[in-house]
């Protein structure tokens, strides 16, 4: 009886301090609505779509597991998941160095003007993309674009189908990626590196460490744990991302630079099948999920060393 009328004075606590503190609760609602609105429900919503057979305009029909069977057996669908990886390990190390080593370069004391270059950073990732597309297309075009025209003059290399061809059709589209991200993710750089006491590169340049030594020997770990924000970021980024290889290279030659969210969409969007894009999207959440969990886990036992 004594731990009944206890837990129920809780309870009653509990109800007064909310109802005491409403207030806030009514500031921070809105935010709880969108999420609820907007994220958990489509979402749930979503893994139900996955277990039915859907076009979008007939009723659903239950199918249960088929359609996660049929994309288990779909080749296209193992294609573009070793598509999303390639494109991966092609961009996220890449402009996660050159982030990072831009930023140690407008970090520099020696440098004025941060906020022009911030500018010069964000340009490319506010551009619209169908603008970068054009842009991008003019220099890898096969014949006469920019880049095939000067490596053939500077080095008398014969003419590269960057667009048209399967083996680097995903090397364009990551290079295009890399202009587009790379300065957004150094001016999340620069901001943890401005984090970083002046004192410890005067300290190291007392011991006469040189500027390479310094950047691998102290940047690099005091920035361990923004390099893997940035690393989870750009991995969500480059699995989410459906505009480049859409707009680029339309995800061929041959589904050679379909991404697994531009294979979902195609599934929902042109052939209309809501049901198996749903699976498509569930197995990526999951894809997503274990990444960041191996990130977070890896991130952990450096920081403990």
């Amino acid at each position: 009886m004594h731990k009944e009328v206890t837990a129920m004075e809780l309870r009653q606590t509990l109800w007064s301090q909310i109802w005491k503190n409403k207030h806030c609760y009514l500031w921070i609602s809105p935010f709880f609505l969108f999420f609820l609105i907007f994220e958990l429900y489509p979402n749930l919503y979503g893994f139900y779509i996955s277990f039915t057979k859907w076009d979008g305009f007939s009723p659903k029909v239950f199918v249960g597991l088929d359609n996660y069977v049929a994309l288990f057996q779909d080749q296209l669908f193992w294609n573009a998941i070793g598509n999303t990886f390639i494109l991966w390990l092609l961009v996220v190390p890449l402009h996660t160095f050159l982030a990072l080593l831009l930023a140690s370069i407008v970090n520099s004391p020696k440098i004025r003007g941060k906020n022009i270059f911030s500018f010069f950073f964000l340009l490319p990732n506010v551009t619209a993309i169908v603008v970068v597309a054009i842009i991008f297309r003019v220099l890898f075009a096969t014949e006469g674009g920019f880049i095939n025209v000067t490596l053939h003059n500077l080095f008398g290399m014969n003419t590269i189908p960057w667009l048209d061809s399967e083996t680097y059709s995903k090397l364009s589209v990551a290079l295009m990626n890399i202009w587009r991200v790379t300065g957004y993710f150094a001016i999340i750089m620069l901001a943890g590196l401005q984090q970083i006491p002046r004192t410890v590169y005067e300290a190291a340049q007392i011991d006469g460490s040189g500027p390479v030594r310094t950047f691998f020997s102290i940047t690099m770990p005091l920035m361990s744990n923004v390099i893997f924000f940035t690393l989870t970021i750009s991995t969500i980024w480059i699995f989410q991302n459906i505009g480049d290889a859409m707009v680029l290279t339309q995800g061929g030659p041959n589904y050679s630079s379909t991404t697994l969210m531009y294979y979902m969409y195609l599934n929902g969007f042109e052939y209309f099948k809501l049901g198996y894009a749903s699976a498509i999207s569930t197995v990526l959440f999951v894809i997503l999920l274990l990444i960041s969990l191996i990130l977070s886990i890896v991130n952990k036992r450096t920081i403990g060393r």
